[in-house]
């Protein structure tokens, strides 16, 4: 019979879902303006743009509308989440499965110290304060599942660890998330007759 998987509780990825807020207020106030503006148009008696542009900023609302409701839906849909064999990254358009067999070491960091704030530009530290003085999981691999270059066009830029190759894991309960990938990786270890060849601190 099948070895059921066994798996933790979801950890939502807090950059991820801070990506999908920031975009939540600006497509709905473009997608509003333009509606506003197609109504003007075809019911009321003046003009704001030329008739045959009407279908086009009709389309551009329905866009921007529905890109607001893309947002709102998946912005608690990215998770890290630690399973008996592997640590999987899922995101609305992204399903990554880490083999505990690529990952190095974990440990927990100072999300300011990795991105400290004098270094950043305006735009990025307006994204990243709310993330100033949390902790989070640093993944270090040997290598990653699939081409870094690839995985930039799913994930944001913060999630790449400057020092070393592997990912930032920023959740609302990082400890929790440390056991999870701890806990199951020591056992995934020890079953493959390797022992606890890892480093963990929580300093």
């Amino acid at each position: 019979m099948k070895k059921k998987n066994r798996k933790t509780s979801r950890h939502t990825l807090l950059l991820n879902k801070r990506m999908m807020d920031r975009l939540l207020l600006p497509s709905f106030v473009l997608g509003l303006l333009l509606g506003l503006i197609w109504w003007w148009s075809n019911f009321m008696d003046t003009t704001i743009i030329e008739n045959g542009n009407n279908a086009w900023i009709a389309v551009s609302a329905f866009v921007a509308l529905s890109f607001t409701l893309l947002a709102f839906v998946t912005r608690r849909m990215a998770y890290v989440q630690a399973y008996n064999t592997h640590l999987r990254i899922v995101t609305p358009f992204l399903r990554l499965n880490i083999s505990y067999k690529r990952i190095r070491n974990t440990h927990p960091a100072d999300f300011h110290q990795l991105f400290p704030a004098n270094r950043a530009s305006w735009a990025q530290t307006r994204f990243l304060a709310p993330f100033y003085g949390m902790t989070a999981v640093i993944v270090e691999m040997h290598s990653f599942p699939i081409s870094p270059k690839l995985l930039r066009l799913f994930l944001p830029s913060q999630m790449f660890s400057k020092n070393a190759e592997g990912l930032v894991l920023l959740v609302p309960e990082w400890m929790k998330l440390s056991t999870d990938i701890d806990t199951y990786r020591g056992v995934w270890l020890q079953k493959q007759g390797r022992g606890h060849r890892y480093s963990f601190s929580y300093a």
